[in-house]
């Protein structure tokens, strides 16, 4: 009961989505397509039946959910760093329910409207919120084998998960700062599109050599 509590405004959330999933479903079209993929120009090039986005969306969002609720019971770093990941545990919670559902539920919306908004690329915004919550959030996860930028040399020494953590996650909210810009600024912009993707992507992948340089840094120490 104590880790429901815990986890409460997530499961608000989750029931919210669900509410708000089901009326969109039963108000759009029979016919209607809903959008599961958008290219590297913002635009939709997948598609998928409302009756099988309903239970892939929810399926989505529940198993998440739970991978992170139960987290305790199948990971063995856990209990290790616990006290730190019950304060984390939630606000990751959160933050996956809430951007995962707005995607969702911005693609039934899109089924029911019969199209995007035009002059903004709410997929980007989304995407870019999400990032600014795991940047904030990164810096603060313990090392263990299931979140976070896990590669051979930040598990092998605890002060190279957290320097390459705290960089990771300034480097990730840069980045959901820029994507969120990339949001407002009109697709005619092809140019600053391209090299904005190329630096939040440069970003984005940044902490991995970077892990190694600490990893070969502290060899030679």
């Amino acid at each position: 009961m104590k880790r429901v509590l815990m986890f409460k405004w997530s499961i608000l959330l989750l029931a919210v989505y669900l509410v708000a999933s089901l009326y969109l479903f039963f108000i759009t079209p029979a016919q209607a397509m809903v959008p599961m993929h958008w290219n590297i120009k913002n635009q939709i090039d997948g598609w998928i039946t409302r009756e099988a986005h309903l239970p892939l969306g929810i399926g989505l969002m529940v198993g998440i959910w739970a991978m992170i609720f139960l987290m305790p019971y199948y990971s063995p770093w856990y209990k290790n760093y616990g006290e730190r990941n019950e304060k984390i545990m939630p606000g990751l919670a959160n933050i996956m329910v809430i951007c995962l559902g707005a995607l969702n539920l911005y693609s039934q919306w899109v089924a029911y409207k019969g199209g995007e908004p035009e002059g903004v690329s709410v997929i980007l915004i989304i995407i870019g919120v999400l990032m600014l919550g795991l940047g904030n959030l990164m810096p603060k996860i313990p090392k263990n084998y299931f979140m976070g930028i896990k590669t051979p040399w930040t598990l092998s020494h605890e002060d190279i998960w957290h320097r390459t953590h705290r960089l990771g996650g300034l480097l990730f909210f840069l980045s959901g700062l820029l994507l969120i810009v990339k949001g407002f600024i009109s697709s005619t912009y092809g140019l600053f599109h391209l090299i904005s993707a190329i630096v939040a992507l440069v970003m984005l992948l940044y902490p991995l050599p970077y892990s190694f340089l600490l990893y070969k840094k502290l060899g030679k120490s």
